[in-house]
């Protein structure tokens, strides 16, 4: 029996899983017209730990005869993409998901959590923040003793050799 559709999506979820990817998520794309009818979201602490569950996914699929139709980035990124037609699965280092945010990207798709039942996506709502161009401050006058302009030159402190001319 092939793997496809949501059963691909939930067994590549579990994959991830064995990796102790964080925060596991299937969106359901088909109501969408979308190309691929499923996305599976992962995220991990670190980019070897992207490798790690992108490397473990790939290998127990090909096992079973299940190969990648794309694959986009290389194992020493933060964002892995592996294209299987009608599952694409996206691995991200938790502050480059946080950065992307597809689940408010896709906000219309069904979300079913890994682990948890299905339950409508969570729109997250993105605050404007309005910055002031900086402006260079005048410089102001420095406070202290004024210097006497007629003052005469320094004398040189010391023994001060007198040159003679012959």
């Amino acid at each position: 029996m092939a793997l496809e559709g949501q059963k691909l999506a939930e067994e590549i979820a579990e994959l991830a899983a064995e990796k102790k990817a964080s925060n596991i998520m299937i969106l359901d794309l088909r109501k969408l017209d979308y190309c691929a009818d499923f996305f599976v979201i992962a995220s991990a602490d670190s980019y070897v730990q992207v490798g790690a569950i992108a490397g473990n996914i790939e290998e127990d699929l090909r096992a079973r005869g299940v190969y990648p139709y794309h694959t986009e980035s290389d194992r020493n990124s933060n964002w892995m993409l592996l294209d299987y037609s009608d599952v694409v699965v996206h691995i991200f280092e938790e502050g480059t998901r946080k950065f992307y945010s597809l689940e408010r990207l896709w906000g219309d798709a069904k979300v079913i959590e890994f682990g948890k039942s299905e339950k409508p996506a969570e729109v997250v709502k993105m605050k404007v923040v309005k910055t002031k161009k900086a402006v260079a401050k005048k410089a102001k006058p420095v406070k202290g003793k004024k210097k006497n302009a007629g003052a005469s030159k320094a004398k040189p402190k010391g023994r001060v050799k007198k040159s003679s001319k012959k």
